[in-house]
Order: structure tokens, then sequence, then C-alpha cells
């Protein structure tokens, strides 16, 4: 029974990859068509979904990263203490949250959050026939729903995560304080003397291919959503868990290249 099972998950991934391909062809040469003639991009619907996948996401990014601060800086707080070596808890948080913990959480968050959004709403619209009627006007779903997604997730990651990076670093001041007798000064400057701008620039750059990989897998599963709303709530799960998985799997590939 197992490796029947096995075989079916197989070419199962397979299909499901075939088709991640197929739509990142559609993707392009949407893209392509955008750039020869500009007009097409609608600017309107770009705004409205940065407003959402950032604006609106910014609280709940700043409470995550700022106790992800807090909670790190906590434990490898009581590591340090007991070698003396209280200052160096600077360098572990820091590093730590601008090169991995920013960047791999506010994408596995927004992956939660917007990649979710992205195909319910476009699976709901496939339910309703509204793809349908948008083709029969003759526009391009890919330019209409796809495009304003796709680059307003591309410029919402790295600011958001660039803010993840500062909240989480305060909320480690506020433990280096409180547990190690630490000043604000004196942490913000040891903070300024051992995280190089590369190490923010390494975690920043990874975050607009997350953001690809996520607008990617949540449109495509919307637009394979069947036309019942049973379909809607299973590719929205699918969406959350590919997402995940891809957002590990590329920021692994970023840390062994």
């Amino acid at each position: 029974a197992l490796l029947p099972l096995l075989g079916r998950k197989v070419t199962e991934l397979a299909a499901d990859l075939v088709t991640q391909l197929t739509f990142f062809g559609r993707i392009v040469e949407a893209v392509g068509d955008v750039l020869r003639r500009p007009r097409l991009l609608r600017l309107r619907e770009c705004t409205t979904q940065l407003e959402t996948v950032g604006l609106n996401a910014l609280p709940i990014v700043l409470l995550m990263t700022f106790l992800i601060g807090v909670v790190f800086a906590f434990l490898l707080g009581i590591q340090v203490k007991k070698f003396g070596a209280n200052i160096f808890i600077a360098d572990g948080v820091s590093i730590a949250i601008a090169r991995e913990l920013a960047p791999l959480l506010t994408a596995i968050l927004i992956a939660g959050r917007s990649g979710a959004a992205f195909t319910a709403q476009i699976g709901a619209m496939k339910v309703t026939e509204e793809i349908d009627a948008i083709s029969t006007l003759g526009l391009s779903p890919i330019q209409v729903l796809v495009l304003p997604r796709l680059l307003a997730i591309i410029i919402a990651m790295p600011l958001l995560t660039f803010v993840g990076d500062v909240l989480g670093i305060v909320g480690a001041s506020l433990v280096a304080y409180a547990q190690l007798d630490i000043t604000y000064y004196t942490f913000f400057e040891r903070v300024k003397s051992v995280l190089p701008a590369e190490t923010v620039w390494f975690g920043l750059a990874k975050t607009p291919v997350f953001a690809a990989a996520i607008a990617l897998i949540a449109c495509r599963n919307g637009f394979a959503v069947q036309r019942d709303a049973l379909s809607v709530g299973e590719y929205t799960t699918k969406t959350v868990v590919q997402s995940q998985v891809a957002v590990i799997l590329i920021d692994s590939m970023f840390d062994n290249a």
C-alpha cells in the first residue's frame, strides 16, 4: 500500500510542478506585454493590493518580530550570562534577526495571510464566473488579477522585513537592559559595530524571491479552484502549506549558495 501511495504523490507533485511552470510562463508573457505597453498595468489595483498586503499587515508583523526579539534575547541572555559575556547578546540577536529570523518569519506570516487571501479571492471569482466575464471583455485575467498582487507583495515584503529587523532588535534591547543591565546606548553601539550592512542586505535580498514564490503559488491555486465552495477551502489550505515549504526551501538555497 505504501508504494502505490508514494507513486501517486510523486505523480501529483510532478503534475503540480508542470502546472506551476506553465503558469509562470503566462506571467512572464503578461509582464512582457506590460513592459511594452505600460498602460496595461492597473495602478489603482496595485495600490489597493499594496495597502492590503503591506500596510494592513504592518501591525501583526511588528508584534511578531518584536516578540521574537524579546524571546530570542531572553533565551540567549540566559546562556551568555553564565560566562559573563553579556554584551555578546547584541551580536547574536542582531545578526540572527537581520539575516534569518525577520525575513523568514515575515515571509511565513505573509504566506499565511496574503497568500491565502489571494487564493480565496481568485477562487471565489472563479466560482462566481467573474474570471470568465473578464476574459469575455477582452482583458487578460493574469494582467488584471495576478500582476497587481505580484507587484504589491514584491514591494511590501522587503519593507515589512526591514521594519521587522528594527522591532526585533528593539525588543532584544529591552531584555538586555532588564536582564543583563546593558544600557540602551551600549546595546545599540554594539549592534552598530557588529552588524554589517551586508548582513542586512542579504536578509532583505531574499524577501522579493519569497514574495514572488508566494504570489505565484497563491494565484495559480486560485485559478485551479473548481466551481464549488469546498474547492476554495482546499486550495487555500494548499497555498498556505506550499508557500511555507517554498519559503523554507528558498531560504536554504540562499544560505547554501
